[in-house]
Parts: structure tokens; sequence; C-alpha cells
């Protein structure tokens, strides 16, 4: 028979019992680890247990933190950083809050953004004063943005930074912006109203393209000297546009496709107007060209379709090919030079052009100016009544304009003027009415005036 080893369990059942018996204090000291200068202390590279398993200095637990930390906690639905010194975090309400001293990160598309799985559930952006930039592509295809704010530390928005923000509507600048990026805002098509702060000195290409909301653009008090290319191409619904006096450049197809562009002036400084920078601006009847400008280029006017005179002043040397083509309803040219100097204009094909749809140059004139005002817009019951003042010119006419809330045309009523002075409202879902007084050579004859539609009308 083969023996067996008592022994063994024995001394488990010894080593058990042990671990059961109470620790006296006197033991708990001897049985402590030697102080940090003893003699038995571990070396330098070994590791205290305690200190290992201890949670990081910057952990908190939501259970053990201070009453207002617990509270933000409770409140955060997601955080993280965003650059060297740089933070986020998005609260249960949507509203997404960057904050340090410096500038975001920037980021190569819309789905390397460090909240891009929660990029539909940000509703509203403050950035906290320190912030100096926001990222490139940083809240791109954030649709469901509404407002954004922006302290007076930030001074550059980056290229692509809100672009298809389809819900942003409310911007809230501060003096202490510099720079618009590329594509800054395009696609926000809920955007009604801008008006840049005056410290502005750059835009960058497309900012405000496919912007098809948008009504009116104030930028007088900035500084910059050149619109990019497209900066607000597409923009559909663009009628005022207020540019700095240090303007110098209109960039490519600037307002390519505005085709309710109607309130508008080219700075007096203006040396450059790039090719197809008026495209498809069927609204706009007439063109006052700056005094330093010396070429047309190629089809700045292309497809102004409404346009019906054009001021050139004698600065002007070279009309390049295509400049006025497919603007059928141009019948005047009025050139501040003589005769003498037009014949030395560089025409191209607008020569043929002149004689082909009759257009009548007048050389050493202004356009005449018409007395005529419009009095008062009153609308009731359904009906529109114009009071037109001062000496209206025989044969012209009232454009009577519809837009819905959103600012989106939705048609025109034309009137004699000699009609009587009641019209049909356009639109029964017309929100506000614009009546544009043209006279016989549908000209401007005086500023338009707006008014909304009462409810119920």
């Amino acid at each position: 028979m083969k023996k067996q080893n008592f022994l063994v369990p024995v001394l488990s059942l010894l080593f058990l019992t042990l671990l059961m018996i109470p620790v006296r204090a006197d033991d708990a000291a001897f049985l402590a680890p030697p102080p940090e200068d003893s003699a038995d202390a571990p070396p330098e590279d070994s590791t205290d247990s305690a200190a290992f398993l201890a949670p990081p200095e910057d952990f908190t637990d939501e259970a053990t933190a201070p009453p207002d930390e617990a509270a933000l906690l409770a409140t955060t639905k997601a955080y993280g950083e965003c650059g060297t010194g740089m933070a986020w975090r998005l609260d249960v309400d949507g509203v997404m809050t960057i904050s340090g001293k410096g500038a975001m990160a920037n980021y190569s598309s819309g789905n390397v953004i460090p909240w891009r799985n929660y990029r539909l559930d940000i509703q509203k952006v403050n950035f906290e004063q320190g912030v100096t930039r926001v990222g490139n592509y940083a809240f791109c295809d954030c649709k469901t943005i509404t407002a954004v704010t922006i302290p007076q530390t930030l001074k550059v928005i980056g290229d692509s930074a809100f672009a298809n923000c389809e819900y942003l509507s409310d911007i809230a600048w501060t003096e202490g912006l510099q720079e618009i990026g590329n594509y800054a805002f395009t696609g926000c098509i809920a955007i009604k109203n801008l008006s840049l702060p005056k410290t502005v000195s750059k835009l960058g290409q497309a900012s405000f393209s496919k912007c098809t909301r948008l009504t009116d653009f104030q930028a007088g008090e900035t500084k910059f000297t050149e619109t990019k290319a497209y900066l607000f191409k597409d923009c559909t619904n663009l009628k005022t546009v207020v540019f700095p006096e240090t303007l110098k450049t209109i960039g490519q197809e600037t307002f390519s496709g505005c085709s309710a562009l109607t309130d508008y002036t080219i700075p007096p400084n203006v040396t450059k107007i790039a090719s197809q920078a008026f495209k498809g601006c069927n609204w706009v009847t007439s063109i006052e060209l700056p005094p330093k400008l010396s070429t047309i280029e190629e089809g700045v006017f292309l497809d102004c379709i409404g346009l019906e005179y054009v001021v050139i002043p004698e600065s002007v040397k070279t009309i390049k090919k295509g400049a006025f083509t497919n603007c059928p309803a141009l019948k005047n040219v009025y050139y501040a030079g003589n005769i003498m100097q037009w014949e030395a204009v560089s025409k191209n094909d607008f020569a043929d052009m002149i004689q082909r749809n009759y257009i009548e140059v007048h050389y050493g004139e202004a356009p005449p100016v018409s007395t005529a005002t419009i009095v008062s817009l009153s609308i009731a019951n359904g009906r529109v009544t114009v009071d037109v003042g001062g000496e209206p010119e025989k044969g012209s006419t009232l454009f009577i304009a519809s837009y819905d809330a959103d600012g989106c045309f939705l048609g025109v009523d034309t009137h004699p003027i000699d009609d009587p002075n009641a019209y049909t409202v356009f639109a029964k879902e017309a929100h506000t009415l614009t009546v544009f007084l043209l006279d016989s050579h549908q000209r401007p004859a005086a500023p338009a005036v707006s008014k909304e539609v009462p409810a119920g009308t």
C-alpha cells in the first residue's frame, strides 16, 4: 500500500487559521512596511502597491465628487480634448462648450472630428474667452446647430468650420474676429442676415456660398480688400450687400447665381472685377462701374437678363469677350468719356452686340435722375396700395415682388404707373412685399420699399 503524506494538509490548515487571527496594534506596527529611509526600504524602481492601485489625480467619481463637479458630470453627455490645452464638453441639453487658451486643432474632414458620433446632438456652440481659432472642419455637417457664440479672443474661423450646418441661423459676432476661412459657412441655408464686425480683414473663398435664405449682408465697416471666388455663389435670395470702401477686388463668380440681388454698390476703389462676377443676377437692372476699373472681364455680366443700362468710366480700356452675353434688356450705355475715347476702347464682341441690339451709347452723360419716390405702401383686405410721389416718368412701371417668411422669392406682379393705385397681392402665402419703381427704360427710378403682409390678409 502506498503511504499518504499528511503533512501538506496539516500545514495548509494551520496557515488558514493564522489568517483568521485578529492583528493587534503592536503586531500591525511590526507588520507595516519599513519607512522610506529604512535600510530595508525597497529600491527606487519598485512599485508601491497602494500608489499603483490609487486612481489618477485628475480622476473624478460622481459619487465622491464635490457638489459642483458632481452636478457637472451628471449633465455631461461627452467630453474630450480638441487641441493642445483645449477641451470640449457636450451637455445633455445639446450645448457644446469649447474652452482653453489657444487654437482648436484642425481636422481634414467632418468624419474625423472628436464629436463625430454626437454631431446631430449639438444644438448650440459656445466658445469661451481664450479660444483664438475654430479649427478647420470643426463643425462640418453638424446639421442641428442653431446658434454660435463667438468671444472677443477668437480671431480666425477655419476652413469649412461650419459648412452645411443647415439649421444655423444665429451667429453672435464680437469685435476681434479677423478672418473667415474658405467655405466656412457654405450651405448654411437657415442664415438670413449677416452683419460682420468691423475687425474682419479677410474673407475666404466661397465663405457664404449656397446660403440660400441669406437676404442681407452688411460689411460696410470692415477692412477687407478683396472678395475671393464664389463668395456668395448661389445665394439665390440675397438682395442687399454693403461692402467696405477698402475693397479693391471682386473675385470670380462672387455673385454668380444671386438672382434676387437688387441693392448694392460697387465701392469706388475697386480696380478689378473678375470673370462672371455677376453671372445670372437676373434682378440687376443697372450697373455703375467704379472710376478706377480698366478692364471689364470675360462674362462679368453673363446672363443678367434684367440689366437695362451700364455706366462705364473713361478709365476702362478693354471690354473682353462675352462680358455682356445674354443681356437682352441692355439698351443704354453711359460712357464718361467722349466718342474718340470710346472708339479707342477694345470692345471685342460687344461692338457687334451694340449694333445688333440697337444699344444707344451716351457720351459724357450720366443716367437721368428720377424725382419719383414711393411714399407709402399699405396692405389691407388682400389689396396693395402704393402711393408714388414726385414726378414719375410716363410709362413707368411698379414691380411688386412677394417673399415668404424665410425670405424666399415667390414671384412678381407688374403694373403700369398710370393704373389705379390698387393692386392684387401676388401670392396668398406672401409674408413680405417689396415694391420697385422702374422708369420707361426699366431703370430703377426710386428706392425700393418693403412691408410685411398683415396676418389674416
